[in-house]
């Protein structure tokens, strides 16, 4: 039987793309409630047997028997054989991103966005719109909308200045009109209807309506007089004489080559009119044959509960068991917060959460549940972040090819619409390239992707989590971000309360001041689905990872993570210690610092700061020498990795990729080798 056949059989038929759908016939659909919009597609294979899919996650099996209990399949000799044939349907190639509309009031300030996406079936396109409230925030409703013209505020100027306005169907046609130097607008709904919020923005004016070459266009066209007549001064339609169906203001310029002076002549040529009952289609679209305008319906996608309001009785309303990225302490795609004061490992533990879930080694201990690409989005320390991979790999002996990916640069996800949407497409070409899915996304640190803006303000915070929450909505995936403790480590995370409130998960690092090795305490704040309160030791080890060619800081050796079961993780951080930076090698290497300022330094402007500067290794070589040729190099690499740890703590030293600076305080003693030292500008 054909899918045609079988559609109609199960009742609700329609056609969609090419393809059947109707109503699932199984009995459990819809939590017993059947299925009033059809979700099951039916089409057939080369040889004519049918192929089931429920966009509603009813199984293969469940279909195949309700289609076979109705006696659609009885020509099947074989139920069970065919059943190993019927194969899900190919999942269909994501929409791509093609165009952006923004509709502004007349001061230009966006009140909503229509979006045109590539699609790859027969229909070719589809659009997408979204209210912006008064935070810049978008919505994926219309509902409570400020609905205005495209190019509102040059449509008011017209008004002031007795300029005609061109009228289009949709904002691509606008566009092509409006580079000729003319008015150009239209509606964000297109051909459909012409909206009634849209009449009073164009009172008083003199308007030019510029169909499409095709039926639906003078149709429209007579729905936008019937709707201005009474309002404009004046109303043309100006029909361009294009030749083919469905061409429109943008073919007339840029494929026939139509200027300014051959529309204004087109426009001058036409009467004007008084009601819609003028409006003359052309002649030559009598005959022409269209496809016809049919009801707007796609595929469901799965699951339909993301896409709308499904309302549910709650007797049928059950627990759903959390799934887990790591098992009881980062959930499947949640937005978590790893924060910690300055010198806490915060990086440390980033990094070793994506190798743990980009290898399925467990994290301090926990199991790794779903096992995935990771991206980390590296705006903070990039420049010696190198060092740190390679610790961790060799430490732990990560695989060659763990996926783990890297953007070493500054984005502004909180202002800046550019770096959301390059960081977008940058993704989408990696996914592409590399066929692959991301479990988890990490933005280290907030700071560095905040753009500049306020973090204690409502709305700047609000902008950067509407941000972070469309590119963890996009990538269905889990989002970490590492962020700073605020000056009271005890009133946690920095900034606005709105970051707390929006996180699922809290996780805290407590650092044991004075431990050696150097330890801490991961705190799991906040748990959202699950247990809080937990807390999971754990200790850092120096890890020899060689010279990597290129003389810095870290080339011989860094840190790893490693889960630490004896620690008694109900204490506090211990009280930390004197911060004068006067420890015996603390001091030494300090007074290493300013001679060599003193006698290489040069003043210069790193990462926008204006100081005297030298090279790291200058530095080091400094330090190694006068801490004399007796000592083994392994206690040497120890001592000079806590000494520049210890005093970047301290913030008596800053370190930029392979450059380093002292910061000299006002308590000095300006007689000291500290005198030589320029203090820090802006």
């Amino acid at each position: 039987m054909q899918a045609e056949q079988i559609a109609q059989a199960l009742g609700n038929a329609r056609r969609v793309n090419g393809q059947w759908m109707a109503s699932c016939p199984v009995s459990s659909h819809g939590q017993g409630n059947g299925d009033r919009n059809p979700s099951l597609c039916v089409s057939e294979t080369d040889e004519g047997k049918p192929l089931f899919k429920c966009f509603s996650g009813c199984s293969q099996e469940s279909v195949f028997n309700a289609v076979k209990d109705y006696g659609l399949l009885d020509d099947l000799p074989n139920p069970t054989d065919f059943l190993t044939q019927i194969k899900p349907l190919p999942k269909p190639q994501e929409p791509v991103l093609e165009q952006e509309w923004h509709y502004t009031d007349e001061d230009g300030v966006v009140q909503h966005i229509k979006q045109r996406y590539k699609t790859f079936d027969a229909k070719g396109k589809t659009y997408k719109q979204f209210r912006v409230d008064e935070n810049g925030r978008r919505h994926a409703s219309m509902t409570g909308a400020n609905i205005v013209p495209y190019n509102l505020p040059e449509v008011d100027f017209a008004r002031k200045t007795g300029r005609t306005v061109f009228l289009c169907e949709g904002e691509k046609a606008a566009d092509a009109l409006k580079s000729l130097g003319v008015v150009a607008t239209c509606t964000h709904n297109g051909a459909s209807s012409f909206p009634e919020d849209v009449v009073k923005h164009l009172v008083g004016l003199t308007i030019a309506i510029v169909p499409d070459n095709d039926l639906v266009g003078w149709e429209y066209a007579r729905k936008a007089v019937a709707a201005l007549k009474a309002v404009t001064k004046s109303i043309r339609v100006v029909d361009l004489q294009l030749d083919e169906v469905k061409e429109d203001a943008y073919e007339f310029v840029h494929k026939y080559g139509g200027d300014k002076d051959r529309l204004v002549d087109l426009t001058k040529a036409t009467q004007a009119i008084q009601s819609e009952m003028d409006v003359t289609t052309p002649a030559r679209l009598n005959n022409s044959v269209e496809t016809p305008v049919l009801e707007e319906l796609e595929l469901p996608q799965v699951p339909l509960q993301r896409e709308g309001f499904k309302l549910e009785a709650w007797d049928s309303i059950e627990d759903e068991p959390v799934e887990w990225l790591v098992k009881g302490v980062i959930p499947q795609k949640s937005f978590v917060a790893l924060y910690a004061p300055p010198a806490s490992f915060k990086s440390f533990i980033a990094l070793d959460i994506a190798e743990c879930i980009a290898t399925g080694r467990a994290f301090l201990g926990n199991e790794i549940t779903r096992q995935g690409a990771v991206l980390y989005i590296a705006g903070e320390g990039h420049g010696g972040i190198g060092s740190r991979i390679k610790a961790l790999k060799t430490h732990h002996e990560t695989p060659v090819g763990a996926p783990v990916y890297f953007l070493r640069r500054q984005v502004n996800l909180r202002s800046s619409k550019t770096d959301l949407q390059d960081l977008v497409n940058a993704i989408d070409d990696l996914k592409a390239i590399h066929e692959i899915n991301f479990e988890l996304i990490i933005i280290d640190t907030l700071a560095r992707a905040f753009g500049g803006g306020n973090e204690n303000a409502s709305e700047d915070m609000g902008a950067f989590i509407t941000a972070a929450g469309a590119i963890q909505g996009k990538y269905e995936c889990s989002l970490l971000v590492v962020h700073h403790a605020g000056k009271d480590a005890t009133k946690g995370l920095r900034g606005h309360s709105s970051l707390l409130g929006a996180v699922d998960t809290e996780l805290e690092i407590i650092r044991i001041e004075g431990a050696q090795p150097p330890k801490g305490i991961l705190h799991i704040s906040k748990q959202k689905d699950g247990e809080d309160g937990q807390r999971i030791g754990f200790k850092m080890v120096e890890v020899t990872t060689g010279s990597s060619g290129v003389i810095d800081f870290d080339g011989a050796s860094s840190l790893a993570v490693e889960p630490d079961e004896e620690m008694d993780t109900e204490r506090k951080s211990i009280k930390p210690p004197d911060k004068t930076g006067k420890g015996m090698n603390q001091r030494l290497a300090l007074n290493c610092l300013h001679d060599s300022i003193k006698k290489s330094g040069e003043m210069q402007v790193v990462d926008g700061k204006r100081n005297k500067c030298i090279k790291l290794d200058l530095w080091r070589d400094e330090f190694k020498a006068r801490m004399g040729s007796d000592v083994q190099l392994a206690s040497f690499n120890k001592a000079w990795y806590r000494v520049k740890a210890d005093l970047v703590d301290f913030k008596k030293v800053v370190i930029y990729g392979d450059m380093c600076w002292a910061v000299y305080a006002e308590d000095d003693d300006a007689k000291t080798a500290n005198s030589v030292v320029v203090s820090i500008k802006k």
